[in-house]
C-alpha cells in the first residue's frame, strides 16, 4: 500500500502537479518539513508519556505554522543566493 501511495504522489508531481509544484516549491518543502519536525517531537513527548495521539497533532500544528511562516524565509534565501 505505501508503494502504491508513492507511485501515486510521483506520478502527480511528475504529471498533471508538476507546474503548481514548481512554482510552490517553497510551500510544500515547508509543510513537509514541518509536518516531519512536529511528528518526531510528538513521538518523542509520546515516549515520555504524553498521549498517543501526540505525533499527529504535533505534525499537524508544526506543519500549519510553517507554512505560514518558512516560504517567506525560502523565497528571500533564494534570492540572496542570485546577487
Amino acid at each position: 500500500m505505501k508503494l502504491l501511495l508513492a507511485i501515486i504522489v510521483i506520478i502527480m508531481l511528475l504529471g498533471p502537479l508538476r507546474h503548481w509544484a514548481g512554482r510552490h516549491w517553497a510551500f510544500l518543502v515547508s509543510v513537509v518539513g514541518g509536518a516531519i519536525a512536529g511528528f518526531v517531537l510528538g513521538a518523542i513527548l509520546t515516549r515520555f508519556g504524553a498521549p498517543p495521539v501526540t505525533p499527529l497533532v504535533g505534525a499537524i500544528a508544526l506543519a500549519i505554522e510553517c507554512s505560514r511562516l518558512s516560504p517567506e524565509w525560502l523565497r528571500q534565501i533564494e534570492k540572496d543566493g542570485k546577487k
